[in-house]
């Protein structure tokens, strides 16, 4: 480069444009990280642990009783689902009445999508099975 400036001839400038990465046909983990490594250029190994590294934070902040939020696609919290009382039911096939039993209350997670993720669903391609 140093001769290139003597003679007078300008050097190239390094390229800072990066050959657009296609999105995986499958939408595995192994997938997902191959298009993550090659579209930031990092190893697999690196890109792993931040990815895990984000999951690890997220999990934490749900444990400590935040709401988390998870990107565009919405937050996620943990939320408490109230304890039930003892009640009396029908068994629909017999019409034999059935005591339903109490349930204590329990700690559920749980995930809001955004209003902007939503709406972008509405667009969204659904195979069929």
């Amino acid at each position: 480069m140093a001769k290139e400036l003597i003679k007078g001839k300008k050097a190239a400038a390094p390229s800072t444009a990066k050959a657009a990465v296609k999105f995986p046909e499958k939408f595995t983990a192994q997938t997902m990280l191959k298009y993550i490594t090659e579209k930031h250029d990092l190893s697999k190994s690196k890109a792993k642990d931040i990815i895990e590294d984000v999951f690890e934070v997220v999990s934490a902040g749900v444990m400590k009783g935040e709401r988390v939020p998870v990107g565009k696609f919405g937050k996620m919290f943990i939320k408490e689902r109230p304890a039930t009382k003892e009640r009396l039911g029908r068994n629909p096939l017999t019409g034999e009445e059935i005591t339903i039993a109490a349930k204590k209350a329990t700690k559920v997670p749980k995930f809001t999508f955004s209003k902007t993720y939503k709406e972008a669903a509405l667009k969204a391609i659904v195979k069929k099975k």
